[in-house]
């Protein structure tokens, strides 16, 4: 009995020897396809860490493409305003009718507005209106009784926006009254 004992026990342990190595091969496998993953996902990550620079370096020459010709459109429309000053002087040379002169230059002057207004810049209306010091710069007072103290009553140099934002602050003549002068 005591063979049969050994003789199974040794049965036993071969059969817990065979189910380590399974379990083993098996661990091994596993270990295997996570290597793979391990190592597809770090090529993954280069490829990717790649495109990030290229993007980045695409990105960059972008801006500055962007910087060096991005009033493309805006130099194109003054260039026409310009033909037009050329014929205008050319005109005022060989004629001395200085009323169309005038009204040619008028036209010219509203056809450049119009150019700006279509790239976003636009003149600030701001006489009548409590002076803002973000909008237009005081450059002096005036004593006024048909004004309310603090009103911008002259516009000196007109100021402009472009899309919103200040783009020249206004120079403005400011109304005060006669307590705050003195």
């Amino acid at each position: 009995m005591e063979e049969e004992v050994k003789e199974e026990a040794k049965e036993t342990k071969k059969e817990e020897v065979e189910e380590l190595r399974n379990r083993v091969k098996e661990l091994e496998e596993k270990v295997k396809k996570l290597e793979t993953i391990a190592k597809n996902s770090n090529i993954r990550a280069i490829e990717l860490q790649r495109e990030v620079e290229y993007l980045r370096e695409r990105y960059r020459k972008d801006l500055e493409e962007q910087r060096r010709f991005g009033h493309e459109k805006l130099a194109l429309d003054i260039l026409s305003v310009i033909d037009d000053f050329e014929r205008a002087i050319e005109a005022s040379r060989t004629s001395k009718d200085f009323e169309a002169l005038l009204r040619g230059v008028e036209l010219i002057h509203a056809e450049l507005k119009n150019i700006l207004k279509k790239h976003g810049v636009e003149e600030m209306d701001l006489v009548g209106k409590e002076f803002d010091p973000h909008l237009a710069e005081a450059v002096e007072t005036l004593d006024s009784e048909e004004h309310p103290p603090n009103t911008v009553v002259k516009v000196v140099r007109k100021g402009y926006t472009i899309h919103g934002r200040v783009l020249r602050p206004a120079k403005v003549v400011v109304s005060v009254s006669k307590e705050e002068e003195s």
